[in-house]
């Protein structure tokens, strides 16, 4: 208990810790430009058309004077020209009145950018991509000498995007410097902290038990896509490491493809096969389906360049991750109405991971400027959800193990308890036996002798064969260590017989001070021997009065009805009993007084046992202790039926 906690306590740090730095870092990413900073908020731009023609730096120096277009606020840009290959950027720098005058483009959508100024020979800044990711930024550092003078800027468009806005500050270079380092810093350490992670769980799979791989497995592979997800957003990746940047994308690409199975694997593992098993039914399509697109996709990477790899990673993906949707989504709000813990805390998990993704797609799609922000909050609460379900799913497991556990140990007390019962049966039969012979011998020769004695010899030889019948008496009561025998066996009314017992163990406890209590709900019945039910509970009584020592003891005796059992409770506010000296009641010569044999107890159980019911006890040193009893019910018209010997 207590290493969970700590585990718990240490999960609520780490996530109070990543909050509050991804706040922070936010925070600086949104911060507004200082008041000596410039926004660039107009500028000139025309549409290059360069069609079957790689790309060249040189094309910054083709601008055509009389097809400049002016945009500003008043005027936004427009959309991508139909056929455009390039996009050629002209702006007119103020005065650089900074100390290290510079200027910082958050936001430009190329493939490949170059930055010059104009009529002048040289490039400020070249940077040129083999893989189709056009987000960019840079920060360049200005001369004096270029106030006044125009900035040019030459950005080769991919096939897709078609709102180009940039996104650009003048100011002071080393105050821009810093907020420079760490834009999109806050995806690489987020999506570098799940892999991380990821990784680290995967190194557990060795100490985990058969059954719960599957489960550990699905969830480290959906927090390590996602993690590459969150990475490979990041402009950051491909500014610093823009050489690696085409693996990034493959990786990108590949947990796209993964991620949709693996929610489907843990979904059924932790919900269930789902109704008319279609969870499982759609886990058993999908992974081939998955394991085919990616084949196809790696053909297309390879060998077979035909292969439309925007079609198929479009078409499957949305047609895939839209069924898994709609599946799941009804299946954990189905199970959520029932009442399944597991369901809610995903729903809720998936509920705001979707809310806010979908939200920040929506304003994509009217602004494709848009850079998606408050998806990894979303991400953040959906992979707690999926842990918390996976902790409670390996807490039940445990659970489980330690009642198969507590449930072994229980019957291996039985079968020692069971055996010691045999030894002592075949001990008290036989011992019967042997001194119930000459007993009768002994009878029958007095029984002789008193025929021919005179009166007062008689009376001896009479009292003489009373006693012996008495001690055939206690011998044959003897026997009921070996075999309890119910006589008379007929449907009981319970608050009768407690009834009965009051009257008779009345006076006891008053001698003793004790208060007695008595209440049982009406027409409660059971089939056994009245004789020999008052005995057992007799029993009990004494010894709930026994452990008694104050003067404001209290012994409780309560009746009523569980499913289809009888329960009776006696409950004493005694000195209770040791837990370990619990599973000791009931055994042969066993007892917690000075004084006592256990015998009676042992009685008591092997009463119950014959009437089908069972006896458990519950203690607390100081408090008390309860026994339970509990028997099968019957109506009060039952037919008798013998009651099985055992």
């Amino acid at each position: 208990m207590r290493s969970t906690i700590l585990l718990i306590a240490g999960i609520i740090v780490l996530v109070l810790c990543s909050v509050y730095q991804i706040q922070h870092v936010s925070s600086i990413e949104k911060e507004k430009p200082k008041q000596n900073d410039l926004v660039v908020k107009e500028w000139d731009y025309q549409w290059l058309y360069k069609p079957d023609e790689s790309y060249q730096p040189a094309w910054i120096a083709e601008g055509d004077p009389k097809k400049w277009l002016h945009a500003d606020t008043d005027q936004p840009m427009q959309k991508r020209a139909a056929g455009a290959d390039a996009l050629l950027l002209r702006v007119t720098l103020p005065s650089l009145d900074w100390n290290t005058p510079g200027i910082w483009m958050k936001r430009l959508y190329g493939t490949a950018v170059s930055v010059a100024l104009e009529h002048r020979d040289g490039l400020l800044y070249n940077m040129e991509r083999s893989y189709p990711y056009d987000v960019n930024y840079t920060l360049l550092p200005l001369s004096s000498a270029a106030k006044g003078n125009n900035l040019l800027i030459l950005l080769h468009l991919s096939d897709e995007r078609q709102s180009l806005e940039p996104e650009m500050v003048i100011g002071d270079y080393n105050q821009m410097l810093p907020g420079y380092e760490r834009y999109g810093l806050i995806e690489l350490v987020y999506g570098g902290s799940f892999m991380f992670i990821a990784l680290i769980m995967m190194t557990c799979l060795f100490f985990l038990k058969r059954e719960q791989i599957v489960l550990w497995m699905s969830l480290c592979l959906i927090i390590l896509c996602l993690g590459e997800i969150t990475l490979a957003y990041s402009p950051a990746l491909y500014h610093h490491y823009y050489a690696y940047g085409r693996p990034f994308l493959d990786l990108f690409d590949l947990a796209l493809f993964l991620l949709t199975p693996a929610l489907a694997v843990f979904f059924e593992q932790t919900l269930g096969p789902g109704i008319y098993g279609i969870i499982k039914k759609f886990r058993i399509v999908l992974i081939p389906v998955t394991v085919i697109v990616i084949v196809l996709w790696a053909l297309g990477k390879t060998i077979a360049p035909g292969i439309s790899l925007s079609l198929l990673q479009v078409v499957p993906l949305t047609v895939i991750a839209a069924m898994q949707f709609l599946i799941l989504t009804v299946h954990a709000i189905g199970y959520a109405w029932k009442g399944n813990r597991d369901a809610i805390i995903i729903s809720v998990g998936y509920s705001v991971f979707c809310s806010v993704f979908i939200s920040e797609i929506m304003i994509y799609f009217r602004d494709e400027t848009y850079h998606l922000i408050y998806w990894k909050w979303g991400l953040l609460v959906f992979l707690l959800s999926l842990i918390a379900v996976m902790g409670r799913q390996f807490s039940r497991n445990h659970d489980q193990l330690v009642k198969y556990s507590k449930e072994l140990e229980m019957f291996n007390r039985e079968i020692q308890r069971a055996e010691k019962m045999e030894l002592i049966s075949h001990l008290a039969a036989s011992i019967a036996h042997e001194v119930r012979n000459p007993l009768q011998v002994t009878r029958g020769f007095i029984q002789l002798a008193g025929e021919k004695a005179v009166n007062k010899e008689k009376q001896f030889l009479q009292l003489a064969v009373q006693e012996l019948d008495r001690a055939s008496s206690i011998i044959t009561e003897f026997l009921t260590f070996a075999k309890p025998h119910l006589e008379d066996v007929k449907p009981l009314n319970i608050s009768e017989e407690l009834n009965h017992i009051q009257d008779i163990i009345c006076p006891l406890a008053a001698m003793q001070s004790t208060r007695l209590e008595f209440t049982a709900e009406p027409d409660l019945y059971v089939l056994g021997s009245a004789e020999k039910l008052k005995q057992a509970i007799i029993n009990m009584i004494k010894n709930s009065l026994e452990a008694i020592s104050g003067f404001d003891g209290a012994v409780s005796v309560k009746a009523d009805s569980e499913g289809d059992e009888v329960i009776i409770r006696v409950t004493d506010n005694g000195e209770g009993i040791d837990p370990e000296k619990l599973d000791k009641l009931g055994e042969p010569y066993f007892s917690n007084k000075s004084k006592g044999t256990g015998l009676g107890l042992m009685v008591t159980f092997r009463i119950i046992e014959a009437m089908e019911g069972t006896i458990r006890f519950s203690s607390a040193i100081g408090i008390g202790t309860e026994a339970v009893i509990r028997l099968p019910a019957v109506s009060k018209d039952s037919a008798e039926k013998p009651i099985p010997e055992s």
